[in-house]
């Protein structure tokens, strides 16, 4: 359904509006509204002054689609509250609704952006516009006022949104969808070669969002690292196509940039970056602490220490089969030494491992987050598991010793 909301106050002013190069009369603008906008139905907020002093003027229009809605006078939070209650308490799911803010408080266009917010997260509600009859304008323009359309600005919400959900979570997915949203239609793409270009500008930035934002939902770090590489680039290049047709994101964008540009390593893989690769993947480490993504954390750590042994013993760091294998054993080794256990296989990196400085402490972390990180991918489903908040707290004592592990290992940056 489709349904106007307007507010009255308790003057009236006959005024002649101007809307798509129209002209419409009206002592309120609702009146103008309703000669120039298709409705199913239209909801009128008055106080109880107003629904004497200016709503008979809507009255004498006999429309059975115009109904009052009578509502505090605001003077109180409580007041504001029960509008609040009152308007949205009148649309349903997914209805399409136009805001008319011309008349009424100035307390007004403030809480019918609220409203705005409220309705499309909650209810699924399309707003299709946000109108003001600028009437005050009419002084310099032959006393003819022009007919603001603000929804625009309600986009801001879901740019603000969606671009802390990318910075605070990772989560790129509505970020990328936005931008996804303002690539040319397929009339303006055969019309314009311009637009072909603004279309693949954004197709490539809303994709470098998704493709980091998958690669860090999923622990892939050097595919981050190559990511946010591409990320950087693509909405440098973007950056006119954004202003364009995404125009909040141009101000929200830098903020995406110094966020993920942190991770960014064009050939993480090459040996010449293996150390930068190792310094970068203790950041994600504490990017997913810092976040509470504690199954990202463990997972990355554990491999983390790997790849840091690997490299300081000169093992081929991307082989299961050869260097990782061996690493790996020599750090069972080591736990099954210090548990006075019988050794199975020996390692090409046991002595390597004995020679370490700081061996002891660097068996007893790993045998910690081997048990942490089996505990979290059995997923409870064993006879003593852990409490979510034990995990927590487990990776919480563990993860100090990382920074000194790698300074202690690692070249230093």
């Amino acid at each position: 359904m489709r349904r106007i909301i307007t507010f009255l106050g308790i003057q009236a002013k006959k005024t002649t509006y101007r809307f798509q190069g129209e002209n419409y009369d009206g002592e309120v603008f609702a009146e103008a509204l309703h000669k120039f906008c298709n409705y199913d139905s239209m909801l009128v907020c008055v106080t109880s002054d107003a629904k004497k002093k200016t709503f008979p003027i809507l009255e004498k229009l006999e429309d059975e689609r115009i109904q009052a809605v009578e509502i505090p006078t605001g003077e109180t939070t409580e007041e504001m509250w029960e509008t609040f209650k009152i308007i949205t308490g009148k649309v349903n799911e997914k209805d399409h609704v136009i805001f008319d803010i011309t008349h009424g408080l100035r307390s007004l266009p403030f809480l019918v952006f609220l409203f705005a917010a409220y309705l499309k997260a909650a209810k699924n509600v399309t707003i299709e516009a946000i109108y003001y009859g600028a009437w005050e304008l009419g002084f310099s323009n032959n006393g003819i006022a022009p007919v603001i359309d603000l929804s625009e600005f309600i986009g801001m919400l879901d740019w603000l949104t969606a671009t802390e959900r990318f910075v605070e979570i990772g989560d790129g997915q509505p970020l990328a969808d936005l931008l996804k949203k303002g690539m040319p239609s397929g009339i303006e793409l055969r019309d314009d070669i311009a637009a072909r270009e603004l279309k693949n500008n954004l197709h490539a930035a809303s994709t470098a969002i998704e493709s980091i934002s998958l690669a860090l939902r999923l622990t892939r770090p050097t595919e981050t690292m190559q990511q946010a590489t591409k990320l950087e680039k693509a909405l440098e290049k973007a950056a006119p196509s954004i202003a364009k047709r995404a125009q909040p994101f141009s101000i929200l964008g830098e903020q995406v940039v110094q966020e993920y540009g942190q991770f960014a390593l064009e050939n993480p893989r090459e040996n010449s970056q293996l150390a930068n690769n190792l310094w970068l993947q203790l950041k994600m480490i504490q990017w997913y602490r810092d976040r509470q993504q504690i199954v990202q954390a463990v997972t990355l750590t554990r491999e983390w220490i790997v790849s840091v042994l690997a490299l300081k013993f000169e093992e081929p760091m991307f082989s299961n089969k050869d260097g990782r294998a061996e690493v790996e054993r020599a750090l069972n080794n080591g736990v099954r030494i210090q548990a006075k256990q019988t050794i199975n296989t020996i390692s090409s990196c046991d002595e390597k491992l004995k020679a370490l400085p700081n061996k002891d402490e660097l068996i007893n972390r790993w045998q910690q987050v081997t048990e942490l990180r089996n505990d979290i991918a059995h997923v409870g489903m064993n006879p003593t598991p852990k409490t979510a908040k034990q995990l927590k707290d487990s990776f919480e004592r563990i993860y100090p010793f990382l920074p000194e592990f790698a300074k202690s290992l690692l070249p230093p940056q």
